[in-house]
């Protein structure tokens, strides 16, 4: 928790910590672990008297495969720089970093080189290889070649 107040006696109130996102913000989202986020920047006032943060946050995510479903590290960095209402006394830093992390969890995510997944039952082909084994014209097409 960051005392807000602390700006009306000083310029700016610097930030360098890692911070430890606790394993109940991780429930209900994609995200298997989380590292320490490394936090650098500050917090100061801007031109109409509210508080200006801005902050860089790194971190490692681990997300499952969305081909092999086998755990990963994504490694993610963001440039925050938020205006937040004067009025606010304290400021959350674990609650505010977790708004912004969120956001950087992809929707698919792999590093497989394969372009498919196969298994007893099935197999996942290319677009390409479905349109040449399924294309009316295919005989039209390999006589021009």
């Amino acid at each position: 928790m960051i005392d807000l107040q602390k700006l009306n006696y000083l310029d700016k109130i610097d930030i360098n910590e890692e911070v430890e996102i606790p394993e109940e913000y991780l429930k209900n989202t994609d995200i298997v672990k989380l590292s320490k986020i490394k936090t650098v920047g500050n917090i100061t006032f801007d031109m109409e008297d509210n508080y200006l943060v801005k902050l860089d946050i790194s971190g490692i995510m681990d997300l499952h495969d969305s081909l092999t479903y086998d755990i990963i590290g994504y490694e993610f960095k963001v440039n925050i720089e938020e205006t937040l209402e004067n009025s606010i006394k304290t400021l959350d830093l674990i609650e505010f970093l977790w708004h912004y992390i969120v956001l950087e969890v992809q929707l698919r995510f792999t590093n497989s080189k394969e372009n498919y997944v196969e298994t007893d039952n099935y197999r996942v082909i290319s677009e390409e290889e479905y349109s040449k084994k399924n294309n009316p014209f295919k005989d039209f097409f390999e006589r021009e070649e």
